[in-house]
């Protein structure tokens, strides 16, 4: 079936074979690497974000804690109120780093996760103002006994609850960052699996196809520089192959018939004439035979006629002769 098409068709065949795969392979890798892409965006414009602030909300929460400790050891008042500005400056400083991270928030599980560590870290809030009383209720030059056993039996431990919960915040969206990275790694390999298969199978079904091509266009070349060859050595019974294809190869066929018929015809009409020619030539040569029996059956009678003329003679002389010496006699017999 294939090798009743026209070269033109196989070419086009061959073309948009090609064009397909590399359209094929242009597809794959855009669709691979947009979603590579989109994974590189979330890492880069959620999850790290989302840890960085995280790490931020995780400092000002460490300082908190630790500005508040230094309030405890404070003895001076104006220590003390030193201490509280800077709690708060740290407080502020929660406050906008929260603001940042809420909208990159992303999954169920994790406003969860947050929403659970605002209310902790807003009950820790309430008992660091509680210690923050006690505190400054210390006569100076005292230890701070009763604020020191309430920041550490009540207000430490639930600031350790929203550390933790903070954890888990950042273990998540380090966990979805190295999901994403090994996402868009497993997406790359796929990809560069896929693309190399398509390049070596296309290169294989090319080299295939170009391979066959050659040859059948070389076999159908073949086939008619044979019998054309026949044809210029005299061979009229060659026989032409691939009348009446509709392929390239089929009009070089019909071409070289026609050329076929043309030698037959000439040849047809060089022995008609030589059998003219020949007839001619016979009936020249019994015309010059009959000229030349005609020439000789002529000579035969002037030959005769000039024989009798000559005996004619003859005897025309001898009857002179002999009328001559009757005359005498008879002038002498008068006499």
């Amino acid at each position: 079936m294939f090798s009743s098409l026209s070269i033109r068709s196989k070419i086009a065949i061959v073309i948009s074979l090609l064009l397909v795969g590399m359209t094929g392979m242009g597809i794959l890798a855009v669709y691979k690497m947009s979603d590579i892409n989109a994974k590189t965006v979330d890492i880069q414009q959620n999850l790290l974000p989302s840890v960085r602030a995280l790490g931020d909300m995780r400092t000002a929460s460490v300082n908190y804690r630790t500005v508040l400790r230094g309030h405890l050891l404070s003895e001076a008042m104006d220590a003390k109120v030193a201490a509280e500005q800077r709690m708060k400056v740290q407080d502020d400083l929660s406050l906008k780093t929260r603001q940042t991270y809420q909208p990159l928030i992303t999954s169920a599980e994790e406003r969860a996760i947050f929403d659970q560590w605002a209310q902790e870290w807003g009950a820790y809030m309430k008992l660091a103002e509680q210690v923050v009383a006690l505190s400054r209720a210390t006569p100076p030059g005292a230890f701070p006994r009763e604020a020191n056993g309430f920041n550490d039996g009540k207000a430490v431990p639930q600031g350790q609850k929203a550390d933790a919960l903070l954890a888990r915040l950042v273990n998540l969206n380090n966990t979805g960052a190295d999901k994403a990275g090994a996402d868009a790694a497993t997406d790359y390999n796929a990809a560069f699996l896929m693309i190399a298969s398509i390049i070596a199978v296309s290169a294989v079904a090319g080299i295939g196809i170009g391979i066959y091509l050659v040859r059948d266009v070389s076999k159908g070349i073949a086939s008619i520089v044979k019998p054309m060859q026949a044809l210029g050595a005299g061979d009229l019974t060659a026989i032409v192959p691939h009348q009446g294809m509709k392929t390239e190869i089929g009009t070089m066929g019909d071409a070289l018939q026609v050329f076929k018929q043309a030698l037959i015809d000439k040849r047809a009409a060089d022995q008609a004439a030589a059998a003219d020619a020949e007839a001619k030539i016979e009936r020249g040569r019994r015309v010059d035979k009959i000229t030349s029996d005609f020439e000789t059956m002529i000579g035969e009678v002037v030959e005769t006629v000039s024989s009798a003329s000559t005996e004619l003679e003859a005897s025309a002389v001898t009857l002179t002769a002999t009328a001559e010496r009757a005359q005498e006699l008879t002038t002498s017999v008068a006499a």
